[in-house]
């Protein structure tokens, strides 16, 4: 009698212990997300005037080489950018003023491209000063133009390099290598390699092509020492999204005559797509982050005659090394502006790279279209 009394209070007790833990958590999130946005929020705020403040007056040319093809793609990611956060938020008023008005995914896609494109073409000289200027050393009103190219341009290069050996090595272990030693020495391999400290493949870098190779600064060094970075994160990811494809489908792709290579890359990789595309976005970030293997290898000078140069051999440094180099070494009266909106470009890329990023994803996986065609096959 006794037992059945105490059941119900000892589910009771439990039930409050389980609600006040529940409590403890949600006032832990909470707490962690309004501190995290609230930081964010004032570095964006402390330097998006800097960074973002829009000029109406056209912009002179300095002279530097390829000037104007770094114009033409600030301007579309400026411009295209804009374009696609006031086009949300528009639609997102008209939906909620009237559920029944839709428009395609298409559409609002097609806008974006246009209005990047239109601003590309004739607006490119009336960019912000900050994001088309190139750096001052001890004068006032700097911009980071080149650095926002050398970023690009360095995550084009790292990710050239990462993508074939990273997604190549996933595959093999991933569905074509056996349990072996050869496999065990391949994780030891890039298990160690994810633990090494970024400044170890820093010198590792300036050894190998700065002194042994005698090659000097480049962006192509700094771009292949980020790829070694990158290689465990993006192979570890890969691998666990291929071995979450259903087996069901591969198998249904041999008993069609397909091979399995064939069937490797023509219902595998689009099926795991969206896991290896999170890869990538991890390795891109981290490019754009990255100060110390970039310091050593690729250097932190900007060469007038070669700011916006697309040759992968010479010097030049990024956002992440700028940012480092201004507040280390900075001697110009508005470093402390210059940092700010240094910064806050340096988040605002990251949030783009992320979005695109985002859009990609919806063609593979299991609700893309490839998927899609196999099931209805």
């Amino acid at each position: 009698m006794s037992a059945a009394v105490g059941a119900p209070a000892l589910r009771a007790r439990r039930r409050r212990r389980e609600g006040g833990l529940r409590a403890a958590l949600t006032l832990l999130a909470g707490s962690l997300a309004v501190v995290y946005g609230g930081c964010l929020m004032y570095l964006l705020l402390r330097g998006g005037w800097k960074a973002l403040a829009v000029s109406y007056y056209a912009m002179p040319k300095v002279g530097v080489q390829g000037e104007d093809v770094a114009r033409f793609l600030l301007a579309a990611l400026y411009y295209g950018g804009l374009a696609s956060l006031v086009l949300r938020v528009a639609v997102g008023v008209v939906q909620r003023a009237a559920p029944a008005l839709s428009l395609p995914r298409h559409t609002l896609r097609n806008a974006t491209l246009g209005v990047a494109l239109l601003g590309a073409l004739f607006a490119r000289d009336h960019l912000p000063r900050f994001l088309l200027f190139l750096p001052s050393e001890v004068r006032a009103g700097g911009g980071v133009g080149p650095q926002i190219f050398n970023t690009l341009y360095l995550a084009v290069l790292s990710t050239a390099v990462t993508l074939p050996l990273g997604l190549g090595a996933a595959l093999y272990v991933a569905r074509f290598a056996r349990s072996g030693p050869f496999v065990a020495a391949l994780r030891t391999a890039l298990d160690t390699l994810a633990s090494l400290p970024s400044i170890v493949y820093g010198l590792f870098g300036f050894l190998v092509f700065v002194v042994e190779l005698r090659a000097g600064y480049s962006l192509f060094g700094g771009a292949l020492v980020l790829a070694l970075l990158n290689l465990p994160v993006v192979v570890g990811i890969a691998e666990e999204s291929l071995r979450a494809v259903p087996r069901e489908m591969e198998e249904a792709s041999l008993a069609l005559g397909a091979t399995p290579v064939q069937t490797a890359f023509r219902v595998t990789l689009p099926y795991a797509w969206p896991g290896i595309l999170s890869a990538l976005v991890l390795s891109v970030g981290r490019v754009f982050a990255e100060s110390a293997p970039l310091i050593m290898t690729a250097g932190t000078t900007i060469s007038r005659g070669s700011a916006y140069s697309f040759d992968p051999f010479r010097g030049g440094e990024t956002l992440a090394v700028h940012l480092w180099y201004v507040n280390s070494a900075g001697l110009s009266p508005d470093k402390g502006d210059v940092s700010a909106g240094t910064a806050a470009v340096l988040v605002l890329l990251i949030v783009v790279t992320n979005g695109a990023a985002a859009r990609l994803a919806r063609l593979g996986g299991p609700s893309g279209p490839r998927a899609r065609r196999i099931l209805q096959a």
